[in-house]
């Protein structure tokens, strides 16, 4: 009887340490997904300069410094919002951290660009970047200087470029 009843006993442990263990996964799990789906960076300030269409904001991250020839920038492109057509004296680098998005150059088909890839933009090359017609993207943006110039800003992207770019 005594073997029979350390043998239950056993079981009832085993099966609270069970369903114990299955919660906190479950919490994990949650608390995963709920940590996945949270913004990397703030959203920083509405970008008014003239160099965006739509709803684009900015969190600067780091600024240029004695230590640091660059500007390092969390950017959030609402839908539709793009970059003005520009270059960087010394190149930029690109890396989604949320969403769906678009990477054009000058005179080659737009890229779609999604969370975790990384753009290398060689210096002077002429390109723009922002979310798709229908899908938000944020980015952080590591863009290099040369001397006190890290951006040369040109024309607005039509809405008939970003139209055929959202089409391929």
């Amino acid at each position: 009887m005594k073997t029979i009843f350390k043998i239950m006993l056993l079981a009832f442990i085993m099966g609270i340490s069970f369903s114990i263990t299955a919660c906190n996964s479950n919490n994990n799990q949650e608390k995963m997904i709920t940590e996945n789906t949270t913004a990397l960076f703030p959203k920083g300030e509405k970008l008014t300069n003239g160099y965006f269409t739509g709803d684009a904001y900015l969190q600067t991250l780091l600024a240029k410094d004695k230590n640091n020839n660059f500007v390092l920038g969390s950017v959030t492109f609402e839908p539709g919002a793009r970059t003005n057509w520009h270059t960087h004296p010394k190149g930029q680098v690109l890396i989604v951290t949320e969403g769906e998005g678009l990477y054009q150059e000058k005179g080659k088909t737009a890229q779609v660009i999604k969370k975790s890839d990384v753009i290398n933009i060689p210096e002077n090359v002429e390109h723009w970047h922002g979310a798709t017609a229908s899908t938000k993207m944020v980015h952080i943006a590591i863009t290099n200087y040369e001397g006190e110039t890290n951006a040369v800003w040109l024309n607005p992207v039509t809405d008939e470029e970003f139209n055929a770019a959202n089409k391929n």
